[in-house]
């Protein structure tokens, strides 16, 4: 065995290394891959600030990256090989694994030529959008994403009207040289439904990396036209390109922020066509749709200022063996990079296969087909699967949160802001880009959630119309006199981090009222019939995710007790309902509730298995599993029962209506009961009968209760027995009731679909 170096041969070491001249270091490193020459500054301090220098960074680009030798980028999608990475792959060479696949719940997209070595790319099925450099291994998530808040539906926080709503977004990246930084683009459009215009609103939006700032409108309104998703801007000449649905192309100035346009190609249709960029110029690839064979086209624009376009290519599809016309014949199609001295182009197909044609067009040359490599069979598709990288040290820059989190102050401004009210917050988020980055970040909603809401009085709102979002606070509906909407088969939770959930006839729904956001949860498998206990909302901890459990009965037969459940979980933002081993008894129709990591409903005495007691299925959001619990000495014949949480405890209120009494029972340790309230209502009239009267919850600061009926709503005082009624309606006989809900102060919108 070798002795362990002593402290002099390190020394010596160290001493051999610092003695190297740091020209040489420098053109050495420079010409070693990313992640070596990112090892390389670990070696000594001297070695880091050198290496890390914006000048070593541009000398390795350059010193790096051979003229001639292109890096593909493979990303194979329907791969019957091990999706869990990025290859990469050089002609000569063989495949080999790049990086691993951390950052997408699918298969990853390249969407653009390397700029300054990075790359953006985007989830193929969840839709994200990241920014990466392949050759480090390091990627950036860009936020609201998945789904952009501009692509919901939704109402205006605090306003009647709705914000303007966008169908079709193209995401861009380039660089802008004066300011040295990296900006991300993306253009929104509405398209109209006739065909006389082709769009109805734009809108256009900036987020620059490395900086603590979120996304912002530009200072100038986009042109009217129409883009798409599967079509990203191109960046080249400091100029981002989207191409549009009439053929023409959109520019945006990437230091100055202004648009532009420039025309197509004579003849162009856009049939097919692809824009990119190639050896240096703009490029636009169409298909001919006058000839009955397959004519590629590839154009481009040399001069930015001249803006004529020339054919560089034009591949007639006749004169190739049929066996090769498979090649344009796939989905997708589209130029990489001149190769040969640039005598020929490189192409890419949506078979993850690369071949090269000579610039007449003939001669096509299968390069790389995945078939015998380590990326196994790929189906054909028209999502991109092959890019081009770069060996780079550039970074991606840090996200928001490890910004506010670097400097003392921003982080004193997070802690000022995350206890005020979320109007306050919202009001707030517009006096600077770093305030308003700090709000929309998800630490500060979940932050937020739960100190703005500790010991206040809860918040109390009316639900005017549950499917439009609209709801309106309890004081402003007393004191404007405001008309109830009175609803039949409505119900909701109680908040759960900042989200409550509900069920409106046949349909579910998930909301935060307090910023005036609501989603409609529908199926195609529901009878039509209103089951109030047939959705409840928890939230994982350990995940930092709320999780929606839906109940149904497919069976139901009171006589003979016979029942069928069917139970469906679904993790809010992710969309996906996944079937779950339904409870062991069935549930009663009283809206469930949540305590500390679990869902919990009543189960139902007039199904299953008779029990002298009643019972209570719980639901472990993180085993994922249910359990049944013994409820408090209440019995079905005597008792209406419904569950809540009082004090963050699981209480039952159990209410006698031959007594006109309610009391609550709250559990203490392991399914020990208490009765902790004891409520007569005998003197308080009509309006509170015990068989119509639920607590909803208490306030914690004077341990009132809040009682509902379907007209009324009033504060109970167990230490003096008294009543204060908030609300009453007039006519006790109109049909239906007032459908009051209990929201938190809380910025959580979960705007992805479902």
């Amino acid at each position: 065995m070798e002795a362990p170096p002593s402290a002099t041969t390190e020394a010596t070491t160290s001493n051999e290394v610092s003695a190297l001249p740091m020209e040489i270091v420098t053109d050495i490193v420079a010409r070693l891959p990313a992640k070596m020459a990112g090892r390389s500054r670990c070696v000594s301090r001297a070695w880091r600030d050198a290496l890390t220098s914006d000048y070593f960074v541009d000398l390795h680009a350059r010193r790096a990256n051979r003229p001639g030798h292109p890096k593909l980028l493979l990303t194979p999608v329907g791969s019957s090989y091990d999706t869990d990475y990025l290859y990469s792959w050089q002609p000569g060479d063989a495949v080999e694994k790049l990086m691993p696949d951390d950052f997408s719940n699918s298969f990853i997209v390249p969407l653009t030529k390397p700029c300054h070595g990075l790359i953006l790319v985007r989830d193929g099925d969840h839709g994200s959008y990241f920014v990466c450099n392949p050759s480090t291994g390091v990627f950036l998530r860009l936020p609201d994403s998945h789904a952009p808040m501009k692509m919901i539906r939704r109402r205006k926080m605090f306003e009647h009207h709705r914000p303007p709503f966008f169908k079709d977004v193209s995401y861009g990246l380039g660089y802008c040289a004066v300011r040295k930084e990296f900006k991300v683009v993306r253009l929104f459009c509405r398209p109209k439904k006739s065909e006389t215009q082709t769009t109805k609103s734009t809108s256009c939006e900036v987020f620059v990396l490395n900086t603590l700032a979120y996304w912002r409108p530009t200072v100038e309104q986009p042109p009217l036209r129409r883009v798409r998703e599967e079509k990203p801007a191109v960046f080249w000449s400091g100029y981002l390109h989207f191409l549009c649905d009439d053929g023409g192309i959109i520019t945006f100035s990437i230091s100055d922020e202004m648009f532009g346009s420039l025309p197509p190609p004579p003849g162009f249709e856009d049939a097919a066509s692809v824009i990119t960029e190639l050896d240096g110029c703009l490029c636009l690839c169409y298909v001919d749709r006058e000839s009955e064979d397959i004519i590629y086209h590839v154009c481009i624009i040399r001069d930015y200022k001249e803006a004529r376009w020339e054919t560089l290519c034009r591949i007639d599809g006749t004169t190739w063996l049929e066996s090769e016309r498979t090649l344009l014949s796939s989905a997708w199609v589209a130029p990489l990079v001149m190769y040969d001295g640039g005598q020929k182009i490189m192409f890419a197909t949506g078979y993850c296969q690369v071949f090269v044609v000579n610039l007449d067009g003939s001669a096509p040359q299968i390069l790389f087909t995945q078939d015998e490599t380590i990326v196994g069979k790929v189906k054909d598709d028209d999502i991109p699967s092959i890019g081009l990288f770069e060996e780079s040290l550039v970074p991606v820059g840090g996200t928001i949160g490890e910004m506010i989190f670097s400097s003392p102050t921003t982080e004193m401004w997070f802690d000022i802001l995350k206890w005020l009210p979320t109007r306050s917050v919202l009001e707030l988020s517009l006096v600077c880009r770093e305030w308003r980055a700090i709000v929309m970040t998800h630490w500060f909603a979940q932050s937020h959630v739960f100190h703005a809401n500790r010991k206040k009085s809860p918040r109390i709102m009316i639900i005017m119309d549950p499917r439009h979002a609209s709801y309106i606070d309890l004081k402003e509906f007393v004191d404007g006199q405001r008309t109830p909407n009175l609803m039949v088969n409505l119900v909701c939770s109680q908040p759960c981090r900042g989200l409550n959930v509900g069920s409106c006839f046949h349909w579910d729904f998930i909301c935060n009222p307090a910023i005036g956001y609501c989603k409609i949860i529908e199926f195609d498998d529901h009878d039509r019939t209103f089951f109030a206990g047939r959705i409840g909302l928890g939230f994982d901890s350990e995940i930092d995710r709320h999780v929606m459990v839906r109940i149904t009965y497919k069976e139901k037969d009171m006589q003979t007790r016979h029942y069928k459940l069917q139970c469906k979980l679904c993790y809010v933002n992710d969309g996906k309902w996944r079937p779950v081993e339904p409870p062991p008894r069935p549930v009663a129709a009283t809206p469930p509730t949540s305590v500390k990591g679990k869902i919990y409903w009543m189960v139902e005495p007039k199904l299953g298995p008779v029990s002298e007691t009643c019972e209570v299925v719980a639901f472990d959001v993180d085993k994922v599993e249910f359990e049944v619990l013994r409820g408090p000495p209440c019995s079905h014949d005597k008792w209406r029962m419904t569950i809540l949480r009082l004090k963050g405890a699981l209480c039952v209120t159990c209410s006698d209506q031959r007594a006109n009494t309610i009391d609550i029972w709250m559990m203490k340790d392991f399914e020990f009961w208490s009765m902790e309230y004891h409520i007569e209502l005998d003197e308080f009239g009509t309006d509170y009968l015990s068989e119509n009267t639920t607590p909803l919850t208490i306030d914690p600061k004077d341990g009132r209760i809040l009682l509902s009926t379907d007209l009324s709503l009033g504060y109970y005082d167990p230490k003096t027995a008294a009543l204060e009624t908030m609300f009453a309606v007039g006519n006790p006989k109109l049909y239906g009731k007032v459908c009051p809900i209990i929201c938190q102060e809380s910025l959580i919108c979960p705007l992805d679909p479902f």
